[in-house]
């Protein structure tokens, strides 16, 4: 068993490579690439390590990010992988890190990350099931409807909203899925709504995400807008318009005071004054991903980094503080969040008790 890490992981190794995998064509690109390269910084300022961040994706047929994800460990020297939301590009990273035994950091929820049998993993995201079963726990249920990717990403997604809706709601919703740029938003918001759903939920990256939350609302949608914790960002605030009010979306209890562990407010006021707005859910998430890589990598020290595997103890993180089960998922406390004027505010049933003037209320651009 290997030993549990501290917070500040002891300096053995100083010297590490780390890759991200980054499909050029993720909507997420610009909050991936920004968190991580910011959590490694931060990483190498605060415990005098010198590591440094890989970063590969190519557009191409299926299969063209695995051949990137080898080429960042057999050309670049990189220790440990980071591996992006998208299912199908993560499942590949999964794939070269299941034959060359380096660890990799998920931030993908599906649920069958941690069912590939691949042991030198973490995912620092909440699982999909875990996210719905929080929602499903605040919403009307009896007649929802769910708005996902066309190909395997919708599947996964479809797969865990089923589960959840087993095991908080006892019921099945009806599916739609988004083909982009073919579907035309207006017209599947009146699809949508020709079947008068209580909620529907909007499983999907945060700009697309936005173009149909407006689109909702303008064909007369009036019941409860959800969907995943991704969605608290400025990109979704920005595409979905007056449309944004009131979605409610899953999120870390942890965050919800403004007086939280220092690393999180470090990442924050760092974020800031590097790329002049507050980092987003994605962006938190991989800063989670690359602080928790440095200290795998550097507790490993001189002997293989998947020995370290599984994880044992309490990490450090730009969320806060960050453990995980034996199967490599992240231990999270989860809450409900309502977009109101901007800010994501807590619902009164959530806010932690003792805690009713430091609520947070991250606060996004108006529209």
């Amino acid at each position: 068993m290997p030993t549990p890490l501290a917070a500040s992981p002891p300096t053995f190794g100083t010297n590490m490579v780390m890759g991200l995998l980054l499909p050029p064509e993720s909507d997420a690109a610009v909050s991936l690439k920004n968190g991580a390269g910011l959590g490694v910084e931060l990483a190498n300022q605060a415990w005098g390590v010198n590591a440094r961040l890989v970063i590969r994706g190519r557009t191409g047929q299926w299969g063209a990010d695995g051949m990137e994800a080898a080429r960042m460990i057999l050309d670049d020297g990189a220790q440990g992988l980071i591996a992006p939301p998208d299912g199908a590009a993560c499942h590949l990273v999964l794939q070269v890190a299941g034959r060359t035994a380096v660890p990799v950091v998920s931030l993908c929820g599906d649920s069958s990350v941690t069912q590939t049998g691949v042991p030198w993993l973490a995912r620092v995201v909440p699982r999909t099931i875990e996210e719905a079963e929080a929602l499903f726990t605040g919403l009307r249920c009896d007649h929802w409807v769910a708005v996902t990717p066309n190909g395997r990403a919708g599947r996964e997604v479809r797969r865990d909203l089923q589960a959840a809706a087993r095991n908080r709601a006892g019921t099945n919703g009806q599916f739609f899925e988004v083909n982009r740029p073919g579907t035309n938003p207006a017209r599947l918001a009146r699809q949508i709504i020709a079947g008068h759903p209580d909620s529907v939920l909007l499983w999907l990256d945060p700009a697309v995400a936005g173009t149909m939350a407006q689109a909702l609302r303008k064909a007369g949608f009036a019941g409860e807008l959800a969907g995943p914790g991704r969605l608290h960002s400025p990109d979704f605030v920005a595409a979905a318009g007056r449309g944004a009010e009131g979605l409610l979306a899953p999120g870390l209890r942890q965050s919800f005071v403004r007086i939280g562990p220092p690393q999180r407010t470090e990442f924050a006021a760092a974020y800031r004054e590097r790329f002049g707005t507050s980092p987003d859910a994605t962006a938190v998430m991989a800063g989670d991903a690359a602080w928790l890589l440095v200290q795998v990598l550097q507790s490993a020290g001189s002997h293989p980094a998947y020995r370290v595997f599984p994880l044992v103890g309490s990490f450090s993180g730009a969320s806060g503080v960050l453990t995980f089960d034996r199967s490599g998922n992240l231990i999270s406390n989860l809450g409900l969040l309502r977009l109101r004027g901007g800010q994501w505010i807590p619902e009164a049933s959530q806010i932690p008790s003792g805690s009713s003037n430091k609520v947070a209320g991250r606060q996004f651009p108006q529209p």
